[in-house]
């Protein structure tokens, strides 16, 4: 699920521990939109939870495909 090269700042982290308690299906995708307020959910202003989202897309913890985001495997 994750890529062991490329580690996470703890509120990367954070961000993505929230993302997975939050989808129930890891292979159903989500919109960007619900993936903010999901991270949003832990505490973070949406700005900061636009840009955690971003870092999550760039160092591959998630992917975007037609249907939404992804959760890499």
């Amino acid at each position: 699920m994750q890529n062991p090269t490329t580690s996470l700042t703890p509120s990367q982290r954070a961000a993505f521990d929230q993302l997975t308690r939050n989808i129930d299906d890891e292979t159903e995708p989500i919109t960007p939109e619900t993936a903010v307020a999901y991270i949003a959910e832990e505490g973070f202003e949406r700005p900061e939870a636009q840009d955690l989202l971003e870092q999550l897309l760039l160092k591959g913890y998630l992917y975007e495909s037609t249907d939404g985001l992804k959760i890499t495997k």
